[in-house]
């Protein structure tokens, strides 16, 4: 049948018929890499979308030069259809009798202001940069045999400046109190106001007891001292 393919004998038989000889294909002969031969496509299609693009907008100029008022067209409409079609080059025209040094001018004068209101707003917030005062000015060529030395201390600027001072004040205002002084301090106010409220017999108690304490505590430092040999004292 025509839709059988043939035995293995059979091709075998026609392809040494066809012989060996044959032309060499392009697949063989082309050994350039696919990845560049893709872009290279690519490239001459960019450039075909290029020219085509290019022969359109000549055509569509050269439609333009050839605007003519239709049969039956009222001149208002014409007018109005001239210059929709005449609107970007109207536009690209004004623009190009600007002068270009004029328009840099303004940009630069405008980068300037934007730039000095920068500085005057950190100035305003913080006081200025980190180490502005310690800025070196470095002629052209000079070679730093040596890390720099700071001579002088960064200054507290801004908001910093006035905390530090803040806490300077209030150092120096205060005196120093570690905090045993301050709990002893705690614990009197504490009796005094436990002695505020107490009724008269029991401040009477406290203190007769205060008193047969500490003479108590006499008396034992006495006989310690007259074991020791010690003149006790009076």
């Amino acid at each position: 049948m025509p839709h059988k393919r043939a035995k293995s004998s059979i091709r075998a038989a026609r392809k040494k018929a066809l012989g060996s000889n044959l032309p060499v294909t392009k697949a063989e002969s082309d050994d350039t890499p696919k990845g560049f031969a893709r872009l290279l496509r690519f490239k001459e299609m960019v450039e075909k979308r290029r020219t085509e693009k290019k022969a359109k907008k000549e055509e569509e100029k050269n439609q333009k030069t050839g605007l003519t008022i239709q049969p039956g067209e009222r001149v208002k409409d014409f007018n109005a259809r001239v210059e929709q079609e005449y609107k970007k080059e109207f536009i690209d025209a004004v623009r190009a009798a600007k002068p270009v040094s004029q328009r840099k001018l303004k940009n630069r004068e405008a980068r300037k202001q934007k730039k000095v209101a920068k500085k005057e707003k950190m100035e305003q917030l913080y006081g200025g940069r980190d180490f502005d005062d310690l800025k070196d000015q470095v002629s052209f060529g000079e070679v730093a045999d040596a890390p720099p030395t700071l001579t002088k201390v960064p200054k507290a600027r801004g908001r910093g400046k006035e905390e530090l001072d803040k806490k300077t004040k209030e150092v120096t205002d205060n005196k120093y109190e570690s905090d045993e002084d301050e709990n002893m301090k705690l614990l009197k106010a504490s009796h005094k106001r436990k002695l505020q409220n107490m009724s008269a017999s029991a401040r009477k108690a406290l203190d007769d007891e205060r008193t047969r304490v500490i003479e108590h505590y006499r008396a034992k430092k006495a006989k310690k001292m007259a074991e020791s040999g010690l003149t006790p004292l009076t």
